[in-house]
């Protein structure tokens, strides 16, 4: 029978070598082995029914905040075409932001930036300040659905380049205080692409009164991410300004009374981002745009913009490189540049680079430093100017 077939070395019924088995003695046999299987099928259920080790638990709220204080040297402070103002400089910047980890179907963040500039042999321009604060909340009402509303205050010191909407194309210093808030829907229609359409309302308000306003913001946004590392996107962007006091001008520049300064603004860009490397150690994108400016009279404002804007940054552990540059063509429409029955267009170029670099030395310090170079060229010369600033300092960075 198959029972007498058992080896010898798997007798458990104590049996003389050479005596046939009992059936007793084989019943007992099986009888111990599955026990044993049983016990062992048990023990492996058991560890495979045991619940997964438990994942540490994300705080609910996360923070980091940082300080950072250079020194450095700019050598022309007024965007001057001629008399540049040189200065050294010291700079202060602190930054905070705030997360609170997504909640079921909501989120929240608030950032806010403050920088001040003391130009240490400055004439004209003896500092410049930056406010800027933003917060968010952010509601998941699907899988596929995104809801944003973000709002953001803002103040600016410093001197700007208003040769492009004054009709005296010069720089000045400006004191400007604004705000601007509006939602932001985002939809998933595929797993790696989404669409988002966006609306604002922003608001102005100038120490001088010169270009008090209101403005209007609509966009519509595509993004594709079509593998591991890639992302590629397109997009337009409208804007609707209405100043509260500014007046229309006629084609050759002069003011025309009891009207009132309207313009549109139309952005349309697209862009690419690539990662590489060792976690994603390489990063590398370009954005293109073309921005179409009309104002409601005579055209005197109008222009047309072409810009590109290329970007490269490494890190590792201890090294962060980033190099930013970006150039742009400017065509007026009607404005004109010198004298005669045929005056030259009115045309600006504007280049700039960004080198800048930070080298961490222990968990919350970090030295950095920056190198910056503008350059702005017209067939009007007043509005031509060269800037260099170079920077040197150390950060320190806190987070939880």
């Amino acid at each position: 029978m198959f029972f007498r077939s058992v080896p010898r070395e798997h007798d458990l019924s104590g049996a003389r070598s050479g005596r046939s088995f009992r059936l007793p003695s084989d019943l007992r046999f099986l009888s111990r082995a599955l026990v044993l299987l049983l016990a062992a099928l048990s023990a492996f259920a058991g560890r495979a029914a045991s619940p997964p080790l438990a994942l540490p638990v994300l705080p609910a709220w996360s923070t980091f905040a940082s300080v950072e204080t250079v020194l450095g040297y700019k050598d022309n402070l007024l965007l001057s075409a001629s008399g540049e103002e040189r200065s050294a400089l010291m700079r202060g910047t602190a930054e905070i932001l705030l997360m609170r980890a997504p909640n079921q179907a909501f989120e929240y963040s608030a950032f806010i930036q403050a920088e001040g500039t003391r130009f240490l042999q400055g004439q004209t321009v003896h500092d410049e300040s930056r406010f800027w604060f933003r917060q968010e909340i952010g509601w998941r009402p699907g899988p596929q659905w995104e809801l944003h509303f973000p709002a953001t205050a803002y103040f600016d010191d410093k001197v700007f380049d208003q040769s492009d909407t004054e009709v005296e194309r010069l720089t000045g210093v400006l004191r400007v205080l604004g705000a601007t808030a509006g939602p932001t829907l985002r939809w998933d229609f595929h797993r790696s692409a989404w669409l988002e359409a966006s609306a604002a309302a922003q608001r102005d308000v100038y120490a001088d009164g010169s270009n008090d306003g209101w403005t209007r913001h609509a966009g519509l946004r595509v993004t594709f991410a079509p593998r591991s590392g890639w992302e590629c996107g397109a997009g337009v962007n409208s804007r609707w300004r209405a100043f509260d006091s500014r007046e229309q001008y006629s084609a050759n520049g002069r003011v025309l009374p009891g009207t009132s300064l309207r313009s549109r603004e139309d952005e349309f860009d697209a862009g690419l981002l690539v990662k590489w490397g060792t976690s994603w150690a390489w990063k590398s994108g370009v954005r293109f745009s073309f921005l179409d400016y009309r104002d409601n009279g005579s055209g005197y404002f109008d222009r047309r913009e072409w810009q590109a804007e290329p970007d490269l940054e490494w890190k590792s552990p201890a090294w962060r490189v980033r190099l930013r540059a970006a150039t742009r063509r400017v065509e007026f429409g009607v404005q004109t540049v010198g004298v005669g029955l045929k005056p030259a267009p009115r045309i600006r170029d504007e280049h700039e680079a960004e080198l800048r670099g930070e080298r961490k030395i222990s968990s919350r310090w970090s030295l950095t430093g920056a190198f910056r170079w503008e350059r702005a060229r017209s067939n009007e010369r007043v509005a031509s100017y060269i800037v260099n600033e170079g920077l040197l300092g150390a950060r320190w960075s806190w987070e939880k």
